[in-house]
């Protein structure tokens, strides 16, 4: 048998003649050369095919960022004319300017929304606040905004999120628009049934429950009864007031994402808050109806407002600790002259987005705060529990209450008729709290309903309170 040829991978190793002549020598079409040709071949073209796509590929993501950043530079475009836009309403509030305030709003948007945003712009005597565009979303048409605020007026910025829309004259506010929160949705509870939208279900899952279980709790802790139906509540996809729809009996809150809340508070917090706050107004009006006495004597500002307040405190929806918060409230000086503590700022910042009003914050300083002659406001004679009435015949013999049905309160009387019903609870229990409540309806005065709830006289009750003040929250040392 001939000798095998040395193949190409060692003809580097022949001599020039035999390379030239290897080269011109014809090859017979065997079996062995035909396949080794076809393998060549191949491997030749999955040598060029692996450049070939890494090229491609290379072409495409470079194509592809050019893409990406021309769209994030257009996007930065919109946003910086979208906040000079944000910047132009706050200038349009610094000089009281509403035809400005008008201008910049969008003239498709319903005429109520853009009457309450210049409104409200007008009305607004606080320091202009500098907005900045956090992030921006196309929808349905519009562009979705959130901003950051900054206020100079108030301890933390705030976030929110506002709709634009292009216009010829450039980028206007206008109403929220509902199909961007999604899809509606449905949770139900023993006490509530909510309604929400797609953007807002994780807060509207979280805070439901929670103000359900708030919501039984004081009941309770009021001697009332269950209620027979369900209430719903509607957590709408608008910036609207905080409103009750009696036409269907719905709670209707806005959603927290398009209210200027506090960076911090967070969308479930807010939710539970605002519909606690509103829930409690109901309560003490219920408790009102169902211990006073009609017209004969009636519960006094005093009874309603710490009622109130204590419910505030003990449910949570304040937020701020009444360790701290008492005794600030009874520092004479600290409510004459403010500031206000960080902690109070806060709280007051927050309650304020959430469009509800808390006294028992005390968020402006009291300018009637007693000065150190006067009578203190930590005594039982002080804090009025019924309104007295004068009865007198007209010239037609009808008998009306002619005399003095309102009595001016101070801040700090209504503070310790809360700290009684705090002292009340934590003395002698929640489950003996309606007798306390039954018996401010029953009797006029201190005098009566302290012995007929707890069987002490006022006297003891009294001297109880002022100790455990002192004990507790180091009040009138």
């Amino acid at each position: 048998m001939a000798k095998k040829e040395p193949t190409v991978a060692w003809q580097v190793l022949l001599d020039d003649a035999q390379w030239e002549q290897d080269a011109v020598a014809p090859v017979g079409e065997t079996a062995d050369n035909s396949s080794h040709q076809l393998g060549g071949r191949q491997w030749l073209s999955r040598r060029w095919l692996i450049p070939a796509v890494l090229v491609l590929v290379t072409v495409g993501v470079a194509g592809g960022w050019l893409l990406w950043q021309r769209a994030q530079t257009g996007l930065a475009a919109i946003a910086a004319e979208i906040e000079q836009a944000a910047l132009a309403e706050s200038a349009a509030q610094e000089k009281r300017n509403g035809f400005l305030a008008q201008a910049l709003l969008d003239p498709a948007a319903p005429a109520e929304w853009r009457e309450g945003i210049v409104l409200a712009l007008m009305e607004d005597e606080s320091a202009p606040p500098v907005p900045v565009v956090e992030d921006v979303e196309l929808l349905d048409g519009v562009r979705l905004v959130h901003l950051t605020i900054s206020d100079p007026d108030l301890p933390l910025l705030s976030r929110t999120v506002r709709f634009y829309r292009e216009h010829p004259s450039g980028w206007l506010r206008t109403a929220p628009v509902p199909s961007a929160w999604g899809e509606g949705d449905l949770w139900e509870g023993d006490q509530f049934v909510f309604r929400f939208w797609a953007r807002d279900r994780d807060a509207v899952l979280a805070a439901a429950p929670q103000i359900e279980a708030a919501y039984v709790q004081m009941r309770q802790n009021l001697g009332l009864p269950t209620l027979p139906s369900r209430q719903t509540i509607v957590v709408l996809p608008d910036d609207s007031e905080i409103t009750f729809d009696f036409a269907s009996k719905e709670l209707r809150l806005p959603s927290p994402q398009l209210q200027n809340l506090p960076i911090g508070l967070d969308n479930e917090t807010a939710l539970f808050r605002a519909a606690t706050f509103y829930l409690i107004n109901d309560l003490v009006q219920e408790s009102f109806d169902r211990y006073s006495r009609d017209h004969i004597w009636i519960w006094s500002n005093l009874t309603e407002s710490g009622l109130r307040n204590w419910l505030q405190l003990t449910s949570g929806a304040v937020g701020i600790d009444q360790g701290f918060l008492l005794p600030w409230l009874f520092d004479d000086e600290a409510q004459r002259q403010g500031p206000l503590p960080d902690r109070v700022a806060e709280a007051c910042q927050a309650v304020d987005a959430l469009g509800v009003r808390v006294a028992l914050l005390a968020c402006t300083p009291d300018i009637s705060a007693r000065s150190s002659t006067s009578t203190p406001a930590l005594r039982l004679s002080r804090l009025t529990t019924t309104y007295d009435f004068d009865f007198a015949e007209d010239a037609n013999l009808n008998v009306t209450p002619s005399g003095p049905m309102w009595h001016t309160e101070t801040r700090q009387e209504i503070f310790a008729t809360t700290t009684v019903f705090l002292y009340a609870v934590d003395v002698y229990g929640l489950e003996r709290f309606p007798d306390l409540l039954q018996a401010l309806g029953d009797y006029r005065g201190w005098a009566e309903a302290i012995p007929a709830a707890y069987g002490v006289s006022a006297v003891e009750f009294e001297a109880g309170w002022l100790a455990w003040l002192a004990t507790e929250f180091d009040i009138g040392r």
